[in-house]
């Protein structure tokens, strides 16, 4: 019974010494607030990689889905196509060229939809409770594409108050549009079409051309267009 007296007096001892109480209530909430700020670092990570992911799969798919309509590829080579948009844009995320996996696309030729579904394997900072040290992080999208003609027409303003350096602008613009619309195309099956519609005091629309505007074809033709008062240049 005195030994058992002893370890009673001892527990109640203990109990009763407040002098370590500090220490171990730091202790607790130290590891509380740890565990609590390595999850908020965790879950921001997870959602920033969410973020940049989605996108960069956004981007991709509607880029190809642009080169689709343009005649630029084919629904065989979208998944060329994608790969390629994921490899170049993720290079200026949060995310390297190698993380991000195709994992599905699909073309509809039917629905003339493209959709990618892609996944990046996300290392955490803090690997605690049941999350483990690596977390896929998943995004997906969809974008219609056409196979049908396009018809563009560009109308262009050369009248006098074009005069000068906005006219060699205006030409550098236009010149630079109409390759964007048609580089990459079939030769034999173009898909974009380009018109150019040019107007001083009138607008040339075919036959009106010839008494209202004149439209040069060679600079060594330029001349005052009828009805301005200033040189077009």
């Amino acid at each position: 019974m005195r030994h058992f007296g002893g370890l009673v007096d001892a527990i109640g001892g203990f109990a009763k010494d407040r002098s370590g109480n500090f220490a171990v209530l730091f202790g607790i909430v130290a590891s509380v607030l740890a565990l609590g700020a390595g999850f908020a670092v965790n879950v921001s990570q997870l959602s920033n990689a969410k973020s940049s992911l989605q996108g960069v799969v956004d981007a991709a798919v509607t880029s190809t889905a642009r080169d689709l309509t343009t005649g630029v590829i084919k629904e065989a080579d979208a998944n060329t196509s994608v790969q390629a948009f994921l490899n170049a844009n993720s290079q200026a995320g949060i995310l390297s060229a190698d993380q991000i996996v195709l994992d599905k696309l699909t073309v509809d030729k039917i629905a003339k939809t493209v959709q990618a579904d892609v996944y990046v394997d996300v290392g955490l900072y803090f690997p605690i409770f049941s999350m483990g040290d690596m977390k896929r992080v998943a995004a997906s999208t969809t974008a219609v594409y056409s196979d049908k003609t396009i018809e563009v027409a560009m109308m262009l303003d050369v009248t006098g108050s074009m005069a000068g350096q906005k006219i060699i602008d205006l030409r550098t613009a236009a010149a630079n549009a109409v390759d964007s619309f048609l580089s990459g195309q079939d030769p034999a099956k173009p898909r974009v079409r380009v018109s150019i519609v040019p107007y001083a005091n009138s607008v040339n629309a075919g036959a009106l051309a010839g008494s209202s505007v004149y439209v040069e074809t060679s600079t060594s033709q330029r001349k005052q267009a009828p009805g301005n008062g200033a040189v077009q240049y």
